[in-house]
């Protein structure tokens, strides 16, 4: 077979991007054609933050349109709307997460909803989105194939390390993302900080130059570590503190538990598919973050509750399947999808179409503000003003009584007269 995976870019470490090399690699050890498609430019020399990307045939999206596939997905929101580009049998999205929670704004809100509008093949990998996903596309076909755990670069320690004479904490994330919570994170030990003695560290793909500090102590900051080296920062901590507003599914917490370690997180979405508070870690509500404090003064003080809760994670991490039998799950029924002569081909127009709208509607979204950036203080005080006249009780009482071919015919008038 001959498969795409369409990316944003290959060149930022991330666990969306993990997850995507996994399957791809195993593909490929299978004996089929993988191709990744980057939306951002491939560098000349192949990125080295991942051992398997040496492997694999990475190109920009722009050189490849013409190519052919039995299956090309799409992995990123935004790589949606470049699908229709490519002639396939089968179009899929390879869906990690509900993607407009990572906005405010309405446009990508709304644009993102637009990528569970058709049937796709939907791949997922958490329970809570295949159920999500089953109320969008009842009749689409959708396959759940749990993350796994890379045995060879989170390979199981055989027991956990003995606890130093303070608590070692580990961030993990990155800054310019709000919604990993980095900054509330330090700010939380900043208080802490007064009331015991700890250890500190901070895992991030770019720390964009910030190197912060709590109380005096600078944290110690590991940048762009390659993933087979990963583990030897994980080994040098107790506790993963990771309080993400949004995830798909948590990675990281994983990892640390087969290195021996805890995790102290949100709760979110998916953090249930592995995470069992007060057994193998601790979870706190985002209305509750100052009962992060509590858990440290209590893992300081009862160095036997710590140690519970690491070896209860290892064990965790032992039963946990491993990369090479979750993509395994994933080639098998694409294998047998393919055998079956499955295709939904006849979706590629649609894709087109809503490519289309998404253009559209962001050069009119697009417009708008330029539109309002250039409305003068003057301007914008008497449009509010008319907003406000418009929706008052009495004016809509008065618009109830008169005809509707009569308002049409004065608003027509006052148009053509302000004009």
């Amino acid at each position: 077979m001959r498969i795409g995976f369409v990316l944003w870019d290959v060149s930022s470490i991330s666990g969306g991007a993990n997850a995507i090399i996994e399957h791809a690699s195993e593909l490929r050890r299978r004996g089929h054609e993988v191709v990744l498609l980057s939306l951002q430019a491939v560098p000349a020399n192949h990125p080295t933050w991942h051992p398997a990307l040496a492997e694999l045939t990475l190109r920009e999206i722009n050189s490849t349109t013409s190519e052919r596939f039995d299956f090309i997905f799409a992995t990123w929101w935004t790589t949606y709307f470049e699908l229709w580009r490519f002639e396939s049998t089968t179009y899929g999205y390879f869906n990690q997460s509900l993607e407009s929670r990572f906005y405010d704004e309405r446009a990508p809100k709304l644009l993102n909803r637009l990528t569970y509008s058709l049937p796709l093949l939907f791949v997922t990998e958490a329970r809570w989105l295949e159920q999500f996903i089953r109320w969008m596309q009842p009749t689409a076909k959708l396959l759940r194939v749990p993350n796994g755990l890379n045995d060879e670069f989170f390979p199981c320690v055989e027991s956990a390390s003995k606890l130093g004479p303070r608590l070692r904490i580990l961030l993990e994330g990155s800054r310019e993302l709000s919604l990993k919570g980095i900054d509330e994170a330090l700010e939380l030990l900043q208080l802490a900080h007064n009331m015991m003695d700890f250890e500190i560290g901070w895992l991030t793909a770019n720390s964009l130059g910030f190197k912060p500090s709590v109380g005096s102590e600078a944290v110690e900051v590991f940048e762009r570590v390659p993933i087979d080296r990963v583990r030897e920062v994980l080994r040098r901590f107790d506790i993963l503190l990771k309080l993400s507003s949004v995830e798909g599914v948590f990675g990281p917490p994983l990892e640390m538990f087969s290195q021996g370690g805890t995790a102290i997180t949100s709760v979110v979405t998916g953090s249930d598919e592995f995470m069992i508070h007060g057994h193998n870690s601790l979870l706190v509500e985002a209305y509750n973050r100052e009962k992060i404090i509590v858990y440290l003064r209590r893992l300081a003080e009862d160095p036997s509750h710590l140690r519970q809760l690491r070896v209860n994670a290892l064990e965790t991490a032992k039963a946990h399947p491993t990369w090479k039998n979750s993509a395994g799950r994933l080639a098998r029924a694409l294998e047998e999808l393919n055998t079956s002569g499955f295709t939904n081909a006849d979706l590629r127009p649609a894709l087109q179409a809503l490519s289309e709208l998404r253009t559209d509607y962001l050069e009119t979204v697009e417009e708008a503000a330029k539109a309002k950036a250039a409305i003068g203080d003057g301007e914008r005080l008497l449009l509010n003003r008319y907003r406000a006249l418009k929706g008052s009780e009495p004016l809509r009482l008065l618009r109830s009584w008169v005809p509707t071919r009569l308002r049409r015919s004065l608003r027509t008038y006052f148009e053509r007269w302000l004009s």
